[in-house]
């Protein structure tokens, strides 16, 4: 969740969330944006029954899977949620276990210092503060979460994407420290959070 004054939004709230949580624990929410159509980062039923003040930002691929009204948003769009300001930026899925193209993928640049990329890990063009980190994956090792921080010019990563593959992410950032990278690896402890 990302808060901004009186303003919060919420992103990727797939299975995991859903399983463990209710959507009203996290108060009034002004918007959901979904990276993509996985469910581990995308509950159809959820999103279909979020209240009507609450708008949902996806890409069209996702759309196709939702019966409530949508915005559908693509690359390069420029979104408002009160004092937030959102930039859209397309990015490659990772690789499927198999070696076969993911699902349509969309990464949010918030405030311009906060990227969320999904399950996107290489951007070229981008320079960005901080940066959600997905840190485990089909297609995504400790080397190449490491490449993407560093290839984003990030100060800061916050681990993602680590706890439905198993992964023990206090050695990512023990390895990061160790390996002298030039960003810190942060691991938010649930219900934790960290001012950008």
């Amino acid at each position: 969740m990302v808060e901004e004054g009186d303003n919060k939004l919420l992103i990727d709230p797939g299975t995991p969330f859903s399983n463990n949580h209710q959507i009203s624990e996290l108060g009034i929410l002004d918007a959901v944006l979904i990276t993509h159509e996985h469910t581990d980062h995308f509950d159809a039923n959820l999103c279909n029954n979020l209240p009507t003040h609450t708008d949902v930002y996806v890409n069209e691929s996702t759309s196709k899977q939702l019966s409530r009204q949508v915005k559908i948003v693509g690359d390069g769009e420029l979104i408002s949620v009160g004092n937030l300001s959102i930039k859209v930026i397309e990015l490659p899925h990772c690789l499927m276990p198999d070696g076969s193209e993911g699902p349509q993928n969309i990464g949010f640049l918030i405030n311009d210092k906060l990227f969320h990329p999904g399950d996107g890990i290489e951007l070229e063009g981008l320079s960005v503060e901080t940066l959600a980190l997905p840190i485990n994956g089909p297609d995504v090792s400790m080397k190449r979460a490491f490449q993407f921080a560093r290839q984003v010019s990030a100060q800061q990563a916050i681990a993602i994407h680590y706890d439905i593959f198993g992964a023990n992410v206090d050695l990512y950032r023990d390895f990061a420290k160790r390996f002298n990278q030039p960003f810190e690896l942060k691991v938010l402890q649930h219900g934790e959070s960290v001012e950008l």
